[in-house]
């Protein structure tokens, strides 16, 4: 019996998921598989748990990749792996929509309500 648990996202980019995934310290496998308490699961990016779990996403038919792990078997710091992309992953989309159009980062700030406050300026 396998305890899988796959969530839905709204993270399309593939890129800027797994770069994400690189900042907060795991390595990114792009295909390969996640070890499961009963089993393999095949996925499209596969970061290697601290406990021996992984966690994967894997691409729905809406475009965007959705997580999949063992919810028994994640602990710790692997079990916020959504919690901190849900607020990593927009932040990195703004900064690369703005590198693409010329835009520079001139600051970024947390703000206390939780919010990130980015400022980008081109010159004309």
């Amino acid at each position: 019996m396998s305890h899988f648990s796959r969530v839905k996202t709204a993270f399309r980019d593939r890129s800027v998921l797994a770069h994400c995934l690189e900042e907060m310290g795991y390595q990114v496998e792009h295909g390969g598989t996640v070890r499961g308490y009963h089993g393999v699961q095949q996925v499209d990016l596969a970061v290697a748990g601290r406990d021996g779990y992984g966690v994967g996403f894997v691409r729905n038919a809406d475009g965007c990749y959705d997580l999949l792990a063992d919810s028994w078997g994640v602990k710790g710091e692997d079990k916020r792996v959504l919690a901190r992309l849900r607020r990593d992953y927009p932040r990195r989309m703004v900064q690369e929509q703005a590198r693409r159009e010329g835009y520079t980062m001139v600051e970024e700030a947390m703000q206390e309500d939780g919010s990130i406050r980015i400022v980008v300026r081109r010159w004309a």
